[in-house]
């Protein structure tokens, strides 16, 4: 999922915010002991003291650590262990040498994707094989089937790998690489470099959604242009459909934001339909690139439509928050919704798609979306040192108390994109994905893509559905969108 560095800003001060706009609350109490260990303490027995000094050091790496260990999601079901594993081998990444435990070289020594053009590094070191890469190209471990990856997560595991083992290894590195002629030139940029890897490795075993930023390394739009993120026009014909893509529920500030610019567009339309006495008959939100999102923001969005008491809810480890609709806010729309959504849908466009259909029977158009129903967190690393860091505290939820988390929304109507990727992005694909807590989703799409099929094929030439297929359409899964939706439409007024 990407991220702009302005979301990344912007979250921290927004999550003081969500909890004190929270209307309800059903707190637990915390039974897990978890260690939290004191910075004081570890710089005080450390036989390494320069690893605590620097613009991002291993202060900053505890802090880190405590946090996760504090906020995550499910913290309990976190080895340490694996997780100082992932710390050393991403930070071995430097001096392009992959590093494993012996345990799992020896039982994948023959893996061609592990160590394919090696050279085993001499070591009396007692826990890990070293091995040489000759080219530069070091492969990705998330990049691995899930098998294999998860296996090398419980090899690390068994290391039971403390703090120390950690210190002593990033030591080995900072020796090895200040001697390089090329690494050695900024001995303080190096230390930096190396500790932001190790911190990046450290929350590459946890969670997909859980990991450091650097904010030189994030594209960042500066203009920060509500206009970039929302664009809309109208389909005619009967009935008339005001058409509106979202990319991003994100505020950009106070007065200009995407509900207040979806506000805009559908006052604007309805005005300029009822000079010209007609009438905009239906409504199709277009969520297929909404990626980034905020809580006040889809709770502002999805109170322009609907008036009730649970447009969806957070919980974490401690409690569940249920977010109503704003008070006062006249509702903007209540005519026929559709929400169009793909594989790139994520996290907050799937939780606007999922409350919509359950608060006003919105229908849904497309495939299935991606499946992250996490929230994040995000905080910076330090002051002003242009690292941050997101640790996923909580997972959404529908109203019906359906969990998006690895099911994702599953459309009323499928459109498939006939240039559709064979490999689809998808929240389970990812080793370490959160699991859902209910092992079926209880979600159960509307049974109407029987009807509208045969409708379709009854309206359509011989040659079958779309048979005539336009070269210069560039959007064809909107073009079978829109004839899908209008039959929709025109179904559910002849029952009525």
């Amino acid at each position: 999922m990407k991220f702009s560095l302005f979301y990344i800003s912007i979250l921290s001060l927004f999550f003081l915010q969500f909890t004190a706009c929270k209307p309800a609350q059903n707190k637990t109490t915390n039974k897990s002991n978890f260690k939290i260990d004191s910075i004081e303490t570890l710089k005080k027995e450390s036989k390494y003291p320069y690893l605590y000094v620097g613009k991002i050091n291993l202060e900053h790496f505890i802090k880190l650590k405590n946090d996760i260990h504090i906020l995550h999601l499910t913290s309990d079901k976190i080895s340490t262990s694996a997780s100082f594993g992932g710390a050393i081998k991403k930070a071995y990444q430097i001096l392009s040498i992959d590093i494993y435990p012996k345990s799992f070289y020896d039982a994948n020594r023959n893996h061609p994707n592990l160590y394919s053009d090696q050279t085993i590094l001499p070591s009396d070191d007692h826990f890990f094989i070293r091995i040489k890469q000759k080219s530069n190209q070091i492969d990705e471990t998330n990049e691995w089937e899930p098998k294999k990856r998860r296996e090398l997560y419980l090899h690390f595991t068994s290391l039971n790998l403390d703090f120390h083992e950690l210190e002593k290894q990033l030591d080995h590195i900072y020796t090895q690489a200040k001697n390089d002629p090329i690494l050695g030139k900024d001995p303080n940029g190096l230390l930096e470099k190396i500790i932001f890897l190790a911190m990046l490795g450290y929350t590459e075993e946890i969670d997909p959604h859980t990991r450091v930023y650097d904010s030189r390394e994030i594209k960042s739009d500066t203009s920060f242009n509500v206009l970039n993120h929302i664009s809309h026009r109208v389909f005619f014909g009967y009935p008339d459909i005001l058409y509106i893509k979202i990319k991003n529920f994100i505020q950009f500030n106070d007065n200009f934001t995407i509900a207040s610019a979806t506000k805009k567009i559908i006052e604007h339309e309805l005005n300029e339909k009822k000079k010209n006495q007609n009438t905009v008959g239906a409504l199709l939100i277009d969520l297929r690139e909404s990626e980034q999102a905020n809580l006040i923001e889809l709770r502002n969005f999805l109170s322009l439509f609907t008036s009730t008491k649970n447009l969806f809810s957070i919980r974490n480890r401690f409690e569940e928050n249920i977010y109503p609709s704003l008070k006062g806010e006249t509702i903007l729309w209540d005519g026929p919704i559709g929400i169009l959504v793909g594989p790139k849908t994520t996290a907050g466009g799937e939780l606007v798609a999922g409350s919509l259909r359950e608060n006003k029977n919105a229908v849904i158009l497309g495939t299935r979306t991606f499946g992250q129903g996490t929230f994040q967190m995000f905080f910076e690393v330090g002051k002003k040192t242009g690292y941050f860091y997101a640790i996923t505290n909580s997972k959404m939820y529908l109203p019906s108390g359906e969990e998006i988390q690895g099911f994702g929304i599953i459309p009323d109507i499928n459109v498939e994109n006939p240039n559709k990727d064979l490999n689809p992005p998808h929240e389970t694909k990812f080793w370490n994905w959160i699991k859902p807590s209910k092992e079926k989703n209880p979600y159960i799409p509307k049974n109407i893509q029987t009807k509208l099929d045969e409708r379709m094929k009854q309206n359509s030439t011989s040659k079958g559905l779309f048979a005539e297929e336009n070269p210069m359409d560039i959007d064809p899964v909107l073009t079978q969108s829109i004839e899908y939706y209008k039959t929709y439409l025109s179904i559910m007024k002849e029952t009525k």
